[in-house]
This record gives structure tokens, C-alpha cells and sequence, in this order.
């Protein structure tokens, strides 16, 4: 997407505000031919220069006291252009020297330029006030300038797609806030329905059905359908009805020496009146809607004629003319008003002035609707129709961690993200300010009791304001999640007093990161023969998965046997999988014991990955441990020995009953093994004709061993040495076999 370039309007103005005079140069480049353009319609060519650098000197000492616009600098600009110059005139007066001081005697005590006032009073102008800043700004350079939105974009900080869907926002915020300062003088049910409606009805958006009842009753309501066409106004003619509001009467000069048009009164007029009786309305026109038009045009007329001296009869409507048909020209409105009277419609046939047979009756109650007792004023309902408001909340950058904080579960966050939240009330609030607060499943509540000037609700979401016309900043601390989609990690606040109402939302990043105590090793029941290790992983609600992987040395092998609960492991990938992955079951892993290696060989490492969290932990495990009470080379009795003409020796090993059991056995050169039924168990001689292996995965009873002596020896050549291994016990012991023919 394509980016504005240089700062927004908004971000020199901050600049300005801190001192820095090179943006102020910056705004002085980007607006003063408007400036001289508008200094134009007031003073000769030559004084243009001089009134708009004045123009500009008073808003450079308005921003560095703090005041002045922060994002709509354009119109605050035209607007002191015109404000110094109405100074000038004030302050030549004072001393300008006449023969006829009459002239002078009804100056007003203010400096408000009338035409503004009566513009200001209108339903049109006061609407355009409620809207927020921005959209006061991109209304002002789109519908009034009539600039296009690539033009319009540096100036706001947003690409032309952005402006253009902040200008139709705009548009349809500036509708909707013309048509509720109507509803307040609405009086019947019928009138609300309708004017509720007239936003949609002059947009196309309405049904069918709908469409009929509103046309219905424009045809009998002459104040509906005044309201209706000063929203065709509204909807079509801003330039006209904006420009006064804020410039004066040289507001329609400025903008058609901006445009190059040329536009004659008569030919306004015609427009006006063209846009008012538009949509094929039946009804005549009102009386509201006559004045709009005829103070236009009046306007114009002045504008183009260099006459900045407005009428009286501008601050004060003009009666009702009959209502004319399409296609003639409408009659100008004198320069001095006549009395005002109600607005009269003309005939287009002539009236039957026959006397009604009956005497009339009064209309039928509506059901539902409490009639208004005779002689008094019914109360019109206070409007109740949200309005948005952009400028009502604000949600800025986090402001940096905080140090690291516990979770729910135990899982300790790396930090916390704060954020302020900042609620621009309007002037003089008196309705409460609630703000609510809504989070992702990756985000917890971000606030701890109630922050300065603010009552919390943890259950209910919400915070009060305990000012409404000035609430202090709403800091929120979230902790920084540890998974999670990014809609899992999102806040949105919404804002409310009164009708006024705004949201936002911001997105938390969640980097990749070690927690330490996401993973422990913890040591199993004591077993010699096999080392119990459980594998566990701290809980957490805000992630979606939890894999093990594990790594080990030579001498290990793979410890889980099939899926333990909770778990689906693969010997293939050495990793196992949660199924609850928010609380992790407890994973047992059986080591045996291993036989010999250095410490690498018998390490073993476990990778934890929990959603964006990780953690490594290792353990070494020990070898097989000296046992002397494992092994026993047993002499039998006469009686119990199996062969009389061999030296029988039984090797027994204690505790290893049903495990594996290895047998290194080795004999001096005056011995022979003899090889002997030992069933269950398996024997392999080495190269070595002096030594053997005998092994069993199932030891049952002891292993007998039968020796020959064919020479008489005496030291190690008649000794027979077993080493004896058994899980992760080792056990080694020797005995001399004389070469005699009797048991000893």
C-alpha cells in the first residue's frame, strides 16, 4: 500500500508544540496560498501578503501555548485570517476620524462576524461542530476545497484509500449528527419514525415499504420535509453551508477563487432551489429550507462582490414566500425583512369553498400513545441515537515492561505490556464515562484495584470515571502472552457518555522466549535397576500445544513404553505430543541402567515447546553400581551335589529374581568348564578358552557351574572369578577349586 509522504499536519503541529520552528515552516509551506487566497477576499491584492502572515503569527503563538488546533490546521488557519482582519477593522475604527458618528453608534460589542452566527445557529453548522477533528479535517479539504485524496493525504498521515474511507465515515457522521439536532423538536411518533429514517431515505437505503411511508408523510408534514431537503443540502451542497460557518462571507469567494468558477446570484439561487425540490418531492418546500437557500445566495452575491459588510437581515430568516413550481425562477428575498409569518403553500387549484356537511370530528386516539391533554406543550423525548465519536477514546503505545510477573498455573511471564488509555470528553461533561474492557483467550484482566480516578469492575469488564469532565488516563498493564492467535491477543476498549460513543482495539506481540520453569526433571521411586524419571510442564490457558522431545546418549534407549495417559509419543521421531495441552499430564520416562560409558553417553535431554514458550533440561544418569551382597558362589553338600566326579560351584545372585542377569566367567589353566543343563539360560565362549559369557532374561534359580581340575596347581590357575551384573548392580567374586576327587 502506497504511504503518505513526510509528517501528517498532526505530527508537525506536536513538533511545533515542542519547540521545533522547522515544522512550523513545514505547515507555513503546505498552507499559505490558501492563506492569501482567503486574505484575498478580504483586503486589496497588495495587503494579501501581510494579512496572512499575521494570520500565521497568531496560530504559531496559539500552538506554543498550547493552544490552536491539533489535527484540522487548515481551517483554523482560514478562520484566523479572517479574525485578524475583523481585529483590524476594530482597531482602525477606534481612531478613524467622521463627521456622522451615528454610523458608528450600533457596532456590536463582540467581534463575531454576524453571518457566522446565524450559519452557526443552524442545524448544519452545529452538526459539523460535533464531529471529531478528523473528520472536521478531511471534510474540510475533500467537500469544501474539493481536494482529491492523494492530495489530501500527507496532510492527515494516511494513504488515499485511507482518507477516502475517512471522508465517507465523515460524511455519514456528519448525517446522522445533523439529523439528531432535529430530533430534539420532533413532537409525534410518526415525525420521529421518519426523520430516524430521512439519513437512509436520501442514500437510496431504505426498503420499498419504507420508502412509501416516508414519501407519505413528507406529503402531509411540511416540517419533516423541511428537514429532508436541508439534508439534501447537507448531503450535496457542504461547500455552500460549511464554508459561511466558518470564513464569513468571504467563505463562498474563497472557494470559488480556489475552484476558478464564476458564479452568478441568480445562477446559485437557481442551483439552490434545484437541490431542494430534488427526488421528485411533492410537498412544499419549508420554511427551514427556503432560508438556507436564500442566505446562500445572499452570501454568494455578497462574496463575489467584494461587499463584506454582511445585512441584518442575514441573523434574522426572511418570511415564507410561496412555494413556486419547478421550472420558474424563485423570488429573491428582500434586503430588509418583513414580519414573519407562517409558511403558506399556493393553491394550484382553486379551493371549494363549500361548508362541510358534518361538523368535524376529533381524530381517533393511536393505540399505544397517550393523548396530550387541550392547552398544553407536549415535552419533546430527549434524542437517544448513539453518535460515534473518533475523538472520544485513545489507545497509545505501550509505554515499555514491567519486571516479570506469576501467572494463573504457576507459568512466569517475561514481562507485561502497559498501555494508557485516554478519554477526550467534551466540554463540560456531565454524563457518566464507562469504558469496557474485552480480550482474547491469550490476555488476562490488566488491572489490579482501581487505578487513580477510576472504580473497576473485574466481572463486569468495566471502568467509571469518577470525573466525567476530565478523567484521568486509564492505565492497563497486560502481561505478555505466551501463544495464541493474533485475535487471542487482541484488546478492544469501547468508550460511552451520553450519546457519544467510541472503540478501538490493539494487537500484543508475543515473541519466542525461554521460561526456565515451563519444564522440570524430577527423579522417580528408587530402583537399582532402573532409573524413574517424570517429565513435567507447567500449565497455561493461553496456548494450543505442548511437545517433548527427547534426546539421549550411546548407552540410553528410548524410556516411554506406548502412549502414557494424557499422551501420543513416537519412538520413530523421539517426541511426544499433549492432548491437553492447557495441563499437561505427568510423563513418566524409564531409563535402564546403563552399563558403561563416559557422561555424555549416559545424558539425556528434553526440548519443552509450549506455543511461544520453550525451555531445555538435561540430566546425566549413573552407572551400575558395586553390590556386594549380589553375587555368591555356593559350595554344594555331598547330598546335594549333582555329580560327584566334577567340582560343582552354584552361582546365586540375590534380588534379581524375573531380570536379566549377565554372567562374565573366567578360570585359571588347570581348571575346565564343563558345561552343565541350566535351563533359561545361554552361554558364549569368548576367543579366549579361559573365559565365557552365560546370560538370562529371567532369572529363576542359580546358574550351576562344573569344573574339571586335570593338574594340581596352587594361585590362580586353579581359580574360577564371576562377574555378575544384575539391572544396575555389579558384583564380582573368586574361589580355588583344589584337584581333588572329594568335596571340600
Amino acid at each position: 500500500m502506497e504511504t503518505p509522504e513526510g509528517p501528517s499536519d498532526a505530527e508537525l503541529i506536536t513538533r511545533v508544540r515542542n519547540g521545533d520552528l522547522e515544522a512550523y515552516g513545514e505547515l507555513f509551506g503546505r498552507h499559505h496560498h490558501a492563506a492569501e487566497r482567503m486574505a484575498r477576499q478580504l483586503v486589496p491584492a497588495n495587503d494579501a501578503d501581510d494579512l496572512a502572515s499575521d494570520a500565521f503569527a497568531k496560530v504559531l503563538d496559539a500552538l506554543r501555548s498550547g493552544g490552536g488546533p491539533d489535527i484540522s490546521f487548515r481551517a483554523y488557519l482560514l478562520t484566523t485570517v479572517r479574525r485578524v482582519h475583523v481585529d483590524r477593522i476594530r482597531s482602525g475604527r477606534k481612531v478613524q476620524a467622521t463627521d456622522d458618528i451615528a454610523a458608528y453608534e450600533r457596532e456590536p460589542e463582540t467581534f463575531d462576524d454576524p453571518t457566522v452566527t446565524g450559519f452557526e445557529s443552524g442545524a448544519a453548522a452545529k452538526a459539523f461542530a460535533s464531529l471529531p477533528e478528523r473528520w472536521q479535517a478531511v471534510l474540510w479539504h475533500t467537500e469544501v476545497e474539493g481536494e482529491k485524496p492523494a492530495a489530501i493525504a500527507p496532510l492527515l498521515g494516511l494513504t488515499a484509500n485511507g482518507v477516502s474511507a475517512l471522508a465517507y465515515r465523515a460524511r455519514e457522521g456528519l448525517r446522522q449528527a445533523y439529523l439528531q439536532q432535529h430530533l430534539a423538536d420532533v413532537a409525534g411518533d410518526r415525525c420521529r419514525w421518519t426523520t430516524e429514517r430521512l439519513g437512509a431515505y436520501v442514500r437510496g437505503g431504505l426498503t420499498k415499504r419504507e420508502n412509501r411511508n416516508v414519501r407519505e408523510h413528507l406529503d402531509d408534514c411540511a416540517k419533516c420535509t423541511a428537514v429532508y431537503l436541508e439534508l439534501v443540502e447537507v448531503n450535496s451542497a457542504l461547500p455552500a453551508l460549511l464554508a459561511p460557518a466558518l470564513l464569513g462571507t468571504a467563505g463562498l469567494g474563497y472557494l470559488a477563487a480556489a475552484s476558478g468558477a464564476k458564479v452568478g446570484f441568480v445562477g446559485f439561487l437557481a442551483t439552490g432551489w434545484k437541490k431542494a425540490t430534488e427526488n421528485s418531492t411533492r410537498t412544499a418546500v419549508g420554511a427551514g429550507a427556503v432560508v438556507v437557500v436564500a442566505v446562500a445566495a445572499v452570501l454568494a452575491a455578497m462574496a463575489l462582490t467584494g461587499n463584506d459588510t454582511p445585512p441584518a437581515a442575514i441573523s434574522n430568516p426572511p418570511s415564507q414566500q410561496p412555494t413556486q413550481p419547478p421550472g420558474t425562477a424563485p423570488t429573491v428575498p428582500p434586503a430588509t425583512p418583513p414580519t414573519v409569518k407562517p409558511p403558506t403553500v399556493e393553491p394550484t387549484t382553486a379551493p371549494t369553498t363549500a361548508p362541510p356537511t358534518t361538523a368535524p370530528t376529533s381524530p381517533e386516539p393511536t393505540p399505544g400513545v397517550t393523548p396530550t391533554p387541550p392547552g398544553t406543550t407536549p415535552t419533546p423525548p430527549l434524542p437517544t441515537t448513539p453518535i460515534l465519536d473518533e475523538g472520544l477514546l485513545t489507545i497509545s503505545a505501550p509505554r515499555g515492561g514491567s519486571s516479570p510477573t506469576t501467572r494463573a498455573g504457576g507459568v512466569q511471564s517475561q514481562a507485561s505490556e502497559q498501555w494508557i488509555i485516554t478519554i477526550t470528553a467534551p466540554a463540560q461533561n456531565a454524563d457518566p464515562i464507562v469504558v469496557g474492557l474485552k480480550y482474547g483467550s491469550a490476555l488476562h484482566w490488566p488491572l489490579s484495584g482501581d487505578p487513580r480516578g477510576w472504580t473497576c469492575d473485574e466481572a463486569a469488564g468495566t471502568c467509571t470515571a469518577d470525573n466525567s469532565s476530565a478523567p484521568q488516563p486509564l492505565p492497563v498493564s497486560f502481561a505478555t502472552p505466551t501463544g495464541g492467535s493474533a485475535a487471542d491477543r487482541t484488546f478492544t476498549v469501547s468508550a460511552k457518555t451520553g450519546r457519544l460513543y467510541d472503540d478501538d482495539s490493539a494487537t500484543l506481540t508475543a515473541p519466542p522466549r525461554t521460561d526456565e520453569n515451563l519444564l522440570k526433571i524430577v527423579a522417580g521411586k528408587a530402583d537399582p535397576d532402573v532409573h524413574h524419571r517424570i517429565l513435567t510442564v507447567a500449565p497455561g490457558t493461553d496456548r494450543t500445544s505442548v511437545t517433548l522431545k527427547l534426546s539421549y546418549g550411546s548407552a540410553l534407549e528410548w524410556p516411554i513404553t506406548g502412549n502414557p495417559a494424557g499422551w501420543k509419543c513416537s519412538a520413530s521421531t523421539k517426541t511426544c505430543t499433549s492432548l491437553t495441552p492447557a495441563k499437561p499430564a505427568p510423563l513418566p520416562a524409564n531409563f535402564d541402567v546403563p552399563e558403561d560409558g563416559p557422561a555424555a553417553a549416559r545424558t539425556f535431554t528434553v526440548a519443552a515447546t509450549a506455543g511461544l514458550v520453550s525451555d531445555t533440561d538435561s540430566d546425566v544418569l549413573p552407572g551400575i553400581q558395586p553390590d556386594e551382597s549380589l553375587l555368591q558362589i555356593v559350595t554344594p553338600t555331598p547330598t546335594t551335589d549333582p555329580n560327584p566326579f566334577l567340582y560343582n560351584r552354584f552361582l546365586q545372585l540375590s534380588g534379581a529374581t524375573n531380570r536379566r542377569v549377565t554372567l562374565d566367567i573366567t578360570w585359571g589353566r588347570s581348571l575346565q568348564f564343563v558345561p552343565a543343563l541350566n535351563v533359561g539360560w545361554t552361554c558364549s565362549r569368548s576367543s579366549d578358552v579361559n573365559s565365557m559369557t552365560c546370560w538370562t532374561d529371567n532369572y529363576r534359580k542359580p546358574f550351576n557351574s562344573q569344573w574339571a581340575a586335570w593338574l594340581p596347581g596352587t594361585g590362580s590357575s586353579n581359580t574360577i572369578t564371576v562377574h555378575a551384573q544384575a539391572g544396575g548392580r555389579e558384583d564380582t567374586d573368586s574361589v580355588k577349586i583344589p584337584p581333588s576327587t572329594t568335596h571340600r
